[in-house]
C-alpha cells in the first residue's frame, strides 16, 4: 500500500472502529451492563455493516493497485498465494484461540458446539456455503465472501486493463446491482446470497479506474483533504438513516448499500490526501493493525466482560481497548508480518521459476 494514499488509512480505521463499537454495544447488553435500546441497536448494526462494506471497497481498490504494480507473469497464482498468507494464518490463530478458550461471541463458542465439520468449514472459510455451521466468532462471517471474491479479482483486473473505458467498470457495477436485486429472495438457498456483495467490491474497481484519471478528475472537482473524515462519517450516517429497519438482503437494502459504496468510490479520487499528522499517524497505525483488531477484539472483549466483572464500565472499556491493541500489535509482528513476507517471497520465487529463460548466444570471436 503506497503511503501517499493516507485517505484510505482513515477510511480503513473508521471501518474497523465501527465494527468494534457494534460488538461492544451488543456484548454490554448481553452481559446486562446497559439497557437494550432497539433504535440504538439498529443504528449500530447498520453502521457496522457499512464498515464491512467499506472494507470491501477499500480492499478491492488496494489489491487492484497492487496488481497494477506487480510484474508477475503468473498473476492469478501469485495473487492467491499472497492473499492466502495474508488472510489464513491470523484467521486460524483466532479460531484456535476462540474455540480452545471459549472466548467467542457465538452460542457455544467451542469445538463441541461446532463439531469437527464446523471447525473445518471455519478453517477453510467455507461456512457461508456450508451454512448450517456458524462462524467461530462473529467477525469471521465476512472473510469467506472476501476470499471467494479474490478468486475472480485478477480476472476483473485483466479485463479492466484491456478495456480502459469507464463505461466498462460502471456497467459491471450496474449489472452486479441488478443481479443482486433479482436473485435475493426469501427462501432461496444461501449460495444466492453471494450476489449481495459484488457491487461493494466493484465499487473498489470504480475507485481504481477513477484514481488512474485522478489528475483529469481533479481539474473539475478538487475537495480539501480536511473534509474527508467528515465525509466518510456522513456516509455512515446516511446509510444508517436510509436503511432504517430494511433488511440488508432486500431490494431497498441492496440498492442503498450499492449506491453508498458507489458514492464512496466516486469520492475517493476527488479528495486531496490528508497530511495532518495528528490524524494521519493514528489512522496509519490503526490501519496497519486493523486485521488483528477486526478478528481479535471479540476474544479480548469477552475476556474482559467475563473475567473482570468487578471493574467499572469505564475501566472495562480501558481494559478492552488495551487488550485488543496488545493482541493486535503482537499478532501482527509474530504472525501477520512474517507470513506476509514469506508469501511475497514464495510468490516471487514461483513466478521467477515460471518465467521463460533466454539463453544468450555465444559471442563471435
Amino acid at each position: 500500500m503506497n503511503s501517499k494514499y493516507t485517505n484510505l488509512d482513515v477510511l480503513r480505521s473508521l471501518a474497523v472502529l465501527s465494527v468494534v463499537v457494534q460488538h461492544f454495544w451488543r456484548q454490554c447488553y448481553f452481559f446486562h451492563l446497559i439497557d437494550f435500546n432497539p433504535l440504538i441497536n439498529q443504528i449500530v448494526g447498520n453502521i457496522s455493516f457499512t464498515g464491512v462494506m467499506f472494507f470491501f471497497v477499500h480492499t478491492c481498490l488496494v489489491l487492484m493497485l497492487s496488481m497494477q504494480r506487480s510484474a508477475s507473469p503468473c498473476l492469478w497464482r501469485s495473487f492467491m498465494i499472497r492473499r492466502a498468507f495474508r488472510i489464513f494464518p491470523l484467521c486460524w490463530a483466532t479460531i484456535l484461540l476462540a474455540l480452545s478458550t471459549g472466548l467467542s461471541d457465538q452460542r457455544g463458542g467451542n469445538i463441541a458446539s461446532l463439531g469437527w465439520q464446523g471447525v473445518a468449514a471455519n478453517v477453510l472459510l467455507l461456512q457461508n456455503i456450508a451454512n448450517k455451521f456458524s462462524s467461530a466468532i462473529g467477525p469471521l462471517w465476512s472473510l469467506p465472501w472476501e476470499m471467494q471474491m479474490y478468486l475472480v479479482l485478477p480476472v476483473f483486473f485483466v479485463i479492466l486493463r484491456k478495456y480502459d473505458r469507464l463505461a466498462v467498470v460502471f456497467s459491471f457495477w450496474l449489472g452486479a446491482t441488478v443481479l443482486a436485486v433479482a436473485v435475493i429472495r426469501p427462501g432461496l438457498p444461501r449460495m444466492f446470497h453471494a450476489a449481495l456483495y459484488p457491487p461493494m467490491f466493484i465499487g473498489g474497481m470504480v475507485a481504481y479506474k477513477l484514481l488512474s484519471r485522478r489528475t483529469s478528475v481533479q481539474r473539475f472537482l478538487k475537495v480539501p483533504a480536511g473534509i474527508w473524515p467528515f465525509f466518510v462519517i456522513s456516509l455512515f450516517t446516511a446509510q444508517a438513516f436510509l436503511m432504517g429497519r430494511h433488511e440488508f438482503e432486500s431490494t431497498p437494502g441492496i440498492i442503498i448499500d450499492s449506491c453508498v459504496c458507489l458514492v464512496l468510490a466516486l469520492a475517493i479520487p476527488v479528495f486531496n490526501e490528508m497530511s495532518l499528522p495528528w490524524i494521519v499517524r493514528p489512522a496509519q497505525e490503526i490501519a496497519k493493525y486493523s486485521y488483528g483488531v477486526y478478528l481479535l477484539h471479540v476474544p479480548a472483549l469477552i475476556f474482559v466482560l467475563r473475567y473482570l466483572p468487578g471493574l467499572s464500565l469505564f475501566m472495562k472499556v480501558v481494559a478492552f481497548l488495551f487488550l485488543t491493541a496488545l493482541m493486535a500489535v503482537g499478532s501482527y509482528h509474530v504472525i501477520e508480518d512474517p507470513l506476509i513476507r514469506f508469501g511475497k517471497t514464495l510468490a516471487t520465487r514461483l513466478a521467477d521459476s515460471a518465467a521463460p529463460s533466454f539463453i544468450r548466444p555465444p559471442e563471435i570471436a
